[in-house]
């Protein structure tokens, strides 16, 4: 008994190994290419021990914040856009209700970053506002909005017909789920009370894991209290 006790136990092992074995290898897969994504931009970095774009300054005053983006790449080009984003930050930074935060995204050879602000200190209702810069890795230049939209093989009326469609969609919705009475406001007075008087105003371009999207600020409060509708994510438009 003690044999073919022995002889299955040696027989159960094997599968054992087997498994443990794939268990490392793919841990060992999987490390690496975190590895090498890590460093596959280190050629262009300044700082190869800092992330691609990194918060260079952080401020907190309660709920509000400053995080300043950085971006990390030495060129000439890339210095002057570090400084147009500390100037226009300047503009924010001292007051005392903001909160300013950042993403970017990598999809291929362009390096896409938001900023993103929303002033509270005003003397009415907060406003929100959206800077990007898309960046090609290659050149170290801007992509204009022009190369985007002609990447994407879209035009700038489809864009505004895009925006247009989402805005129509919203105040449907809003109909639909009862905050607001059709009678009362139809949809000028919709747009009206998003301040919205051309859907191309203000916005800004930025490529999101692939997709073209515009960032497009508009004003979520009314008297009829649909800020509750809305969510950072309707800021975001796809476009392609």
């Amino acid at each position: 008994m003690i044999e073919k006790f022995n002889k299955l136990d040696n027989s159960k092992k094997i599968p054992i190994i087997i498994i443990t074995a794939i268990i490392l290898i793919t841990i060992i897969i999987l490390v690496s290419s975190i590895s090498n994504n890590k460093s596959k931009y280190n050629i262009v970095k300044e700082d190869i021990n800092k992330e691609l774009v990194y918060t260079i300054k952080s401020t907190k005053n309660g709920r509000f914040y400053v995080n300043v983006p950085y971006i990390n790449i030495k060129n000439e080009t890339i210095k002057s856009i570090n400084e147009e984003i500390d100037s226009y930050i300047g503009d924010f930074i001292n007051e005392d209700k903001v909160i300013l935060s950042y993403e970017y995204d990598v999809n291929g050879k362009v390096l896409s970053l938001v900023i993103k602000v929303i002033d509270y200190d005003t003397d009415d209702l907060p406003i929100v506002y959206f800077k990007t810069f898309n960046i090609n890795l290659e050149t170290k230049g801007l992509v204009s909005d022009e190369e985007l939209l002609n990447a994407y093989e879209v035009d700038s009326d489809e864009v505004n017909s895009t925006i247009e469609k989402q805005f129509t969609k919203w105040y449907k919705e809003l109909i639909k789920e009862k905050y607001i009475n059709e009678e009362e406001c139809d949809y000028d007075c919709f747009l009206e009370y998003r301040e919205v008087d051309e859907y191309m105003e203000d916005i800004a371009y930025y490529i999101d894991k692939g997709k073209l999207i515009v960032f497009k600020p508009f004003n979520i409060y009314s008297i009829y209290g649909e800020e509750e509708y809305f969510d950072e994510d309707d800021f975001k438009i796809i476009i392609k």
